[in-house]
């Protein structure tokens, strides 16, 4: 399939019926996100409800892109978004007796609880309260109002408790870093690498690194383009109708919890063993980099040993061909491991990201806050993917690449950001040997670092077309 042309007759059609935030992020500040479990007394209240809420409010791709555009030539803020996501125990409360026949993928129906073992999660008795019970939907709204969408909230919530258990109600919030680029609580870029699916960004991105796609330049390194069928799929209770496509997404959401200091407190630790002397202060951060695989700027850790290159919170078109001991970019390092870059199959296992933390800190990351001045707890990431498969896309990321210690070379270790090893795992999973040099693997420094992001709860989902949502019956 093309890049997306939103302007295109035939594209139109299927942006119409499908849910925003998919192909796009919906680019807005602040969140809310609210897990509710249907009262089964209520089932007929419930469906009507879905429709009227799928009428009135849902968000399409569609209406998402137009109000982007309008944003782009006009200054002009885009509305309220929502969006609506079912667990495949929603769609059974919802009298849907089918699903296992009607899903393909067995990771979304049997549910995250159910396939915690896959992915080295901890116990559900370890989960936040909320999360630990059956949660039917998820309701994601987001603005760069906050004041508004709490109110459309409070109303909302109203609604919802006629006929539901609301379970957890979470907020996210954009922080930016002084160049406005999108961080999470560790301080680093966050979302840089994602598959692009609209024209313009594919075109903005050939632009900026200097690059074509089709045809490949010479100097192409990544291409970051991908069809849709990487993360839709025919919505099953559709009948496919070649006027109306209708698609959607399988959706996964986690909140996982950042222990910030520990991180920086590493950080700190290892940084001295790599530069001990006085002066080499400022250097010392190459050793958050070889964690996550790019400086705070989001500068790829490969490209140079110091931050601040060209366009660092959007450069992409890097590989690892030219590094194949790891003396640039180790191994373990977040980025390497989550996306090794390597060829199509490994293109092939990546999601569209659509994450935002969520916390307070007392002490901005823009002032460069010491160890003893970050948070241990409470403040995190609210994951959240969409993908044409759960089982093959995000559990086979976490669990054949972030969680595997021999991944991609034996002695490598666990992903140091969201790894999570199995029960009765030996540490060595956890010990790393950093560059004393940079660009020359050996001798390493070697530290052993202890999980600094855990998962706190979460499901998976689907993000059903609009025309089912509008159709329920």
């Amino acid at each position: 399939m093309k890049p997306v042309d939103p302007k295109a007759f035939a594209t139109d059609r299927i942006l119409k019926n499908l849910q925003g935030n998919t192909i796009k992020g919906h680019g807005r500040e602040h969140t809310t996100h609210i897990f509710i479990h249907f009262n089964a007394n209520c089932i007929p209240a419930v469906k009507e409800w879905v429709r009227s809420f799928a009428e009135d409010n849902l968000t399409s791709s569609k209406k998402q892109l137009e109000e982007r555009e309008a944003f782009k030539k006009e200054d002009k803020p885009g509305g309220l978004f929502s969006a609506l996501f079912l667990s495949a125990a929603g769609y059974k409360a919802l009298g849907f007796t089918d699903v296992q026949t009607k899903f393909s993928d067995p990771a979304f129906k049997a549910g995250l609880k159910a396939r915690r073992t896959q992915t080295n999660d901890p116990t559900t008795n370890k989960w936040e309260e909320g999360y630990r019970h059956e949660s039917h939907a998820m309701i994601l709204l987001a603005d760069d109002d906050p004041k508004r969408m709490g109110n459309f909230t409070k109303v909302l919530l109203d609604v919802l408790d006629k006929f539901s258990r609301i379970d957890v109600v979470e907020y996210g919030d954009a922080i930016r870093n002084s160049a406005l680029a999108g961080i999470e609580h560790f301080g680093y870029v966050d979302g840089t690498s994602q598959p692009l699916f609209l024209k313009d960004e594919i075109e903005s991105y050939e632009q900026l690194h200097g690059v074509t796609l089709s045809p490949p330049s010479p100097n192409l390194k990544f291409d970051p383009s991908a069809d849709t069928n990487l993360i839709l799929i025919p919505d099953p209770y559709v009948t496919p109708h070649p006027e109306k496509p209708s698609f959607g997404s399988y959706f996964v959401f986690r909140k996982l919890e950042q222990n910030v200091r520990a991180f920086k407190e590493a950080e700190e630790k290892v940084g001295k063993k790599l530069f001990p002397n006085l002066g080499d202060e400022s250097k010392r951060e190459l050793a958050g980099a070889y964690l996550v695989g790019r400086f705070e700027d989001g500068s790829p850790v490969l490209m140079d040993d110091e931050d601040s290159i060209l366009n660092s919170a959007s450069f992409n078109n890097f590989d690892y061909s030219n590094d194949p001991s790891g003396g640039r970019c180790p191994h373990f390092a977040h980025i390497r491991k989550a996306n090794p870059r390597r060829d199509a199959f490994d293109k092939s296992k990546t999601m569209a990201r659509r994450g935002i933390p969520f916390g307070h800190r007392n002490v901005d990351t823009e002032l460069d806050p010491i160890a003893k001045q970050t948070p241990e707890s409470g403040v995190g990431l609210l994951f959240m993917s969409y993908q044409a498969s759960i089982e093959t896309q995000f559990e086979f990321i976490q669990q054949s690449w972030a969680n595997s210690a021999g991944f991609p070379t034996g002695g490598t270790g666990i992903d140091p950001i969201i790894g999570q090893s199995a029960a009765g795992a030996p540490s060595s999973e956890r010990t790393y040997k950093l560059p004393q040099a940079y660009g020359t693997p050996v001798p390493g420094v070697e530290a052993t670092f202890d999980q600094f992001v855990t998962m706190k709860g979460g499901e998976y989902f689907f993000a059903p077309s609009i025309t089912f949502l509008k159709s329920l019956v």
